[in-house]
C-alpha cells in the first residue's frame, strides 16, 4: 500500500513538475521574443523546480532499478558476492541521501527561523528550499526498500513500470525474431 501511495505521489510530481517547467520556460521565451522582456521570477521558480524533479526522480530511479549503480553493479555479481554489493550500494546510497536530507532540512530551518524570502517571488524561501529533503527523504525509503526486497532474493524493482518495461522487450524480442525470419527464411539456402 505504501508502495502504491509512494509511487503515485513520484509519478504525479515528476510529470506535473516537468510539465510546469516546460510550460513556464516556453512562456518565458515567448515573451523575451515577442515582448522584449521576461519573466523575472522564472530562473528563481525553474531553479527550485529542477532539484526537486532531480530529487524525486532519483528515487524513482531508485524504485525502478534505473539509478546506475544498482543495474551495473547489481547485474554484474552472483551469489554471496551480490548480496554484498546490494548492501555496499545501498549503504553509499543512503549516506547520500541521509546528507542530502539532514543539510536541506537544516537549510530550510535556517531560512523559516531567519524569515527569508526570495528575491523575485518574495516567498517564504523555506517552501522552495524543501523539494531537497523532500526528494532525499523519498530516496531513503526507496533504498531501503529495493535492498530489503533483493537482499531477500526477490526482484526488487516490481511494479506498474517494471511490467511496461518487460512487456517492451517482449515486442522488442518479437520484432527482432520476425525481422530475422524475414531476412532468412526458414528452409532458404543462404548464399
Amino acid at each position: 500500500m505504501l508502495d502504491l501511495i509512494l509511487r503515485r505521489l513520484e509519478n504525479t510530481i515528476i510529470a506535473l513538475t516537468f510539465l510546469f517547467i516546460t510550460l513556464l520556460a516556453f512562456a518565458n521565451v515567448v515573451a523575451r521574443y515577442v515582448f522584449h522582456a521576461s519573466f523575472s521570477f522564472t530562473t528563481e521558480l525553474l531553479v527550485n523546480l529542477a532539484v526537486l524533479l532531480t530529487m524525486v526522480g532519483a528515487a524513482a530511479a531508485t524504485r525502478l532499478g534505473t539509478h546506475p549503480s544498482f543495474s551495473l553493479l547489481r547485474d554484474s555479481t552472483k551469489g554471496v558476492l551480490h548480496k554484498l554489493t546490494i548492501v555496499v550500494v545501498c549503504a553509499a546510497m543512503l549516506v547520500f541521501y541521509g546528507v542530502l536530507l539532514w543539510l536541506g532540512w537544516d537549510t530550510a530551518m535556517n531560512q523559516l527561523q531567519s524569515g527569508r524570502l526570495t528575491p523575485a517571488l518574495q516567498i517564504p524561501q523555506w517552501i522552495l528550499t524543501m523539494g531537497l529533503p523532500f526528494g532525499a527523504l523519498l530516496g531513503v525509503i526507496r533504498t531501503f526498500q529495493v535492498g530489503i526486497i533483493e537482499l531477500r532474493g526477490g526482484e526488487g524493482f516490481q511494479g506498474e513500470e517494471a511490467e511496461a518495461l518487460a512487456a517492451a522487450a517482449a515486442i522488442e524480442a518479437e520484432a527482432h525474431a520476425r525481422d530475422t525470419d524475414t531476412l532468412h527464411p526458414k528452409g532458404a539456402t543462404r548464399s
